[in-house]
């Protein structure tokens, strides 16, 4: 069994690891907590008539403080009015006990106006009669359709960016990748959406769902190469620990802590759900800032995007060599395809690893070629291919003399003993081919 200095396994535990136990940690902070009790909290409520609001406003200051707002209207058509312009989520007429919601704000907000006002309607003499302004689709049972439609709008551009760091392709092509999918998703996800009667008809859902895949898919793209290896948690926090419960999707922003609502119309996910919503359901009412909100998110991203860009080719030009042995997380766009890093954390000054090229005769690179590493006692410490260009790398190396082997198909293999110093150090091979490789 090869040995494994302490240091190195703790490193690679790390390294390997960070990633699902922050996962782990953020669902349990930001889906457990604001969902496992959800609670009224600011929730905007309209009642006709000056006396009636006031007193509902202290009433349920004692029962529920800061819990719901209460404002007063002068009639029945103002109260209907500030439900279909989104004023308030909920309006009370004591003359007929009629209770004036919006199904399409959420099914859940509904069940606790209900409880909240059923007592308020037996105080005037009234049993409490619920009124659906806004009803949703007929697909739409739970209403929480649209909800999980942009849920497949906003995580598949953020997976995109982590599966195009490691494809062989220029900066250019990454991007189109990224256009294409978003373009697939929005297409994709109205058609299902209509199919399954999950919302209703209206084109502009495309415009902006599309929106929502370039807003995540550029602006985690831009961000690589500034967080680098940790480009996973501060995508993952921002796209979605922090933009599902604050989305007002699955649970209704009025229910959920403040905390979540402050970042309501501050992420993309949250000015999607709330522009689309009020795009289909309440005629385009108090959907600009979430449409404006997107249009920002994208431009950061495109910004972000085309600094890191500038920022990458200034560095090479003015220091190339530098680049190469850092091993940047940035992304190129000169002609070549590249392959970003794999995530993991910076390696420390004392790291060993030996690189270098294997060639044929004739200084052609040796395709399918094998490097194993292995100590005096014969124990393999490690075995890696060469790329197509013939260039291998090997980390991790002990601080004592260690036997090099490069093999490769039609050719003799090559054995050198070296001493990796710490830090980075090269060593070549020239393979000579054996007749049947040479008749190849």
């Amino acid at each position: 069994m090869p040995e494994q200095q302490p240091t190195s396994l703790v490193r690679t535990l790390a390294s390997s690891l960070w990633f699902p136990l922050f996962f782990i940690l953020g669902f349990v902070l930001c889906y457990l907590l604001p969902f496992h009790a959800p609670a009224p909290h600011h929730v905007p409520v309209v009642a006709v008539g000056e006396q009636l609001a006031q007193q509902l406003d202290a009433k349920f200051a004692a029962a529920l403080p800061g819990g719901v707002d209460v404002t007063a209207v002068p009639d029945a058509a103002a109260a209907k009015e500030a439900i279909t312009d989104r004023e308030a989520v909920a309006a009370y007429d004591p003359a007929s006990g009629q209770l004036f919601y919006a199904k399409a704000n959420g099914a859940a907000l509904v069940q606790f106006l209900q409880q909240m006002f059923a007592p308020v309607a037996a105080a005037t003499g009234h049993a409490l009669t619920p009124v659906d302004l806004v009803p949703t689709a007929a697909g739409d049972v739970m209403g929480t359709g649209l909800f999980y439609l942009l849920l497949a709008m906003n995580i598949p551009p953020y997976v995109t960016v982590m599966v195009l760091l490691r494809a062989e392709l220029t900066t250019r092509q990454k991007l189109l990748c990224l256009v294409g999918v978003g373009a697939f998703a929005a297409v994709v996800c109205y058609s299902a959406g209509r199919i399954l009667n999950v919302i209703p008809p209206h084109p502009i859902v495309l415009l902006l769902g599309f929106m929502l895949t370039q807003a995540v898919g550029w602006t985690t793209f831009g961000l690589v190469p500034l967080v680098k290896q940790f480009i996973p948690g501060v995508a993952m926090s921002l796209f979605v620990l922090l933009s599902m419960p604050s989305s007002g999707g699955a649970i209704p922003k009025e229910l959920v802590p403040p905390f979540f609502q402050f970042f309501h119309l501050l992420l993309p996910l949250g000015q999607a759900a709330d522009s689309i919503r009020g795009v289909l359901y309440f005629d385009g009412a108090r959907s600009w800032p979430g449409i404006t909100g997107l249009a920002v998110w994208c431009a950061i991203g495109v910004g972000l995007t085309a600094a890191t860009q500038w920022h990458a080719k200034r560095k090479r030009e003015n220091d190339p060599e530098a680049v190469a042995e850092a091993g940047s997380y940035e992304h190129r766009d000169d002609g070549d395809a590249i392959v970003d890093p794999t995530f993991e954390p910076p390696r420390p000054a004392h790291h060993r690893t030996l690189a270098g090229t294997i060639r044929l005769a004739g200084d052609l690179p040796a395709r399918g070629a094998v490097v194993t590493v292995t100590d005096a006692a014969g124990n393999q410490l490690a075995r890696v291919d060469a790329d197509t260009e013939g260039w291998y790398e090997v980390h991790d190396l002990p601080d004592r003399f260690v036997t090099v082997v490069a093999a490769a198909p039609g050719a003799a293999p090559a054995a050198s003993r070296v001493s990796v110093p710490a830090g980075r150090s090269e060593h070549d091979f020239a393979l000579t081919p054996t007749a049947s490789g040479a008749r190849r």
